[in-house]
């Protein structure tokens, strides 16, 4: 009973272990670019989570596990003055769900302002007043937007965007829009106890304007500097059970004003090598078998008149055949990579043998596989009731008498991947 317990806790706590996938985020740092690749585990909600709870992979080829989920994350770019792209896929640094909206924050200054209540039924000095508090803010109003114009020139300036180089000056300008905002607001429940001015209208005009101009440039804070979103992923693709070595993807650049791309920009595609899991490949080569077909001669028995001794010809250890492998291996992120192999070659005779080794994996772009073991097949041998070396009378024909056997041997050879490394796009996996 308690080693059956055992097996079940075994299996059970086996399969919540196996099934645990995490997501490998390839940071693609723009500024250089230069690549590196950091292990980055799901939190519950299945977004990535951050800090990282692995260290850098320093591994001389970027490569993830069979069974991770993959995501890319650009990093130390300028989303102001380019756009990117993955293969065809535009990657997207704006957040239109950010915590400054237009319409709150006009909400909100509605309510904290000064409403036109019974306070103002006594006008408060003079309309002249209100007409400078409106010529006052209207001026305001211009160089705040051309302060952030320039802030917004200068940032689409840089290579590099960090969000130290635009939050701090951020909030302050929009902090000085709402107060200015805020004080048209006030400004124009102010001109109510006016109403009965004759120049009621036409400063209310102006008023109202004020607001409106107002509160565009809140607005054109809000998406300028507040829609960012720096920490950009792509969506998490999923890799396991696919029969590939690498998934390949190229990263683009171009000019958000002239619309060009930059090709001098990261101009070699990344690849991001499979590890783990069963590949299968074929091969076809040389192969040295040491089955084959014995040939048979003869010569006069000097003593027994009539008869020959029969001999055996000398071909060597080995003959040559050419075949093909079927390679199975577990992906490793290496030049050398251990098999297991089986297939089938055709002798010169033309006899066919099947063939069952292992063997190493040389390379990773073009591969070469060196591999030896049993070979298995039919050939020719001397019938059951002769011997070499034995005396017999052969007839008329002098006919060797032989028969087909199914026999094992051994083999070595060469043969070259027939299945280049199997890549596929990034493309699709970004939606």
């Amino acid at each position: 009973m308690k080693t059956t317990t055992f097996i079940l806790y075994f299996l059970f706590f086996g399969i919540i272990g196996y099934s645990q996938v995490e997501t490998k985020v390839i940071i693609v740092d723009l500024s250089k670019p230069h690549i590196k690749s950091v292990l980055i585990c799901k939190d519950s909600s299945g977004e990535v989570a951050n800090p990282p709870c692995d260290n850098v992979d320093s591994s001389k080829w970027l490569s993830v596990q069979s069974k991770d989920m993959i995501s890319i994350k650009l990093i130390n770019g300028n989303p102001l003055k380019f756009d990117y792209k993955i293969d065809t896929k535009n990657i997207i640094f704006y957040n239109d769900n950010v915590d400054n909206n237009l319409n709150q924050i006009i909400s909100e200054i509605e309510r904290l302002s000064i409403a036109p209540s019974i306070a103002y039924a006594v006008p408060m000095g003079t309309i002249q007043n209100i007409v400078d508090t409106n010529n006052r803010l209207f001026i305001s109003i211009n160089e705040l937007n051309i302060e952030v114009d320039t802030f917004y020139e200068t940032l689409k300036q840089k290579k590099v965007l960090t969000e130290e180089d635009y939050i701090d000056r951020s909030v302050e300008l929009l902090k000085e829009s709402k107060n200015i905002l805020k004080e048209t607001y006030e400004n124009d429940n102010e001109l109510q106890s006016f109403v009965k001015d004759p120049n009621y209208n036409d400063v209310k005009k102006v008023a109202i304007a004020n607001k409106n101009m107002a509160a565009k440039s809140v607005d054109n804070i809000i998406n300028k500097l507040y829609s960012i979103n720096l920490d950009s992923y792509t969506l998490p693709i999923d890799i396991q059970g696919q029969n590939i070595d690498a998934i390949e993807f190229k990263l683009k650049r171009f000019d958000k004003e002239t619309k060009e791309e930059d090709i001098n920009f990261a101009s070699k595609p990344y690849n991001i090598w499979i590890k783990g899991g069963l590949k299968i490949d074929v091969s076809a080569g040389l192969f040295f078998s040491s089955l084959y077909d014995y040939e048979f001669d003869k010569r006069d028995d000097l003593s027994t008149s009539g008869n020959k001794i029969i001999t055996l010809k000398n071909k060597g250890e080995y003959d040559l055949a050419f075949g093909s492998m079927i390679n199975t291996y577990v992906r490793m992120n290496s030049w050398v990579v251990p098999t297991l192999n089986f297939g089938a070659a055709l002798t010169q005779n033309e006899k066919l043998q099947v063939l069952f080794g292992g063997g190493l994996i040389l390379g990773k772009q073009e591969r070469i596989i060196l591999t030896a073991g049993i070979s298995m097949g039919k050939v020719e041998r001397i019938a059951d009731s002769y011997s070499v070396g034995e005396s017999y009378n052969l007839g008329d024909s002098g006919t060797i008498p032989t028969q087909s056997e199914f026999k094992f041997g051994n083999f070595f050879g060469i043969t070259y991947n027939l299945s280049k490394v199997k890549k596929i796009s990034l493309d699709k996996g970004i939606e």
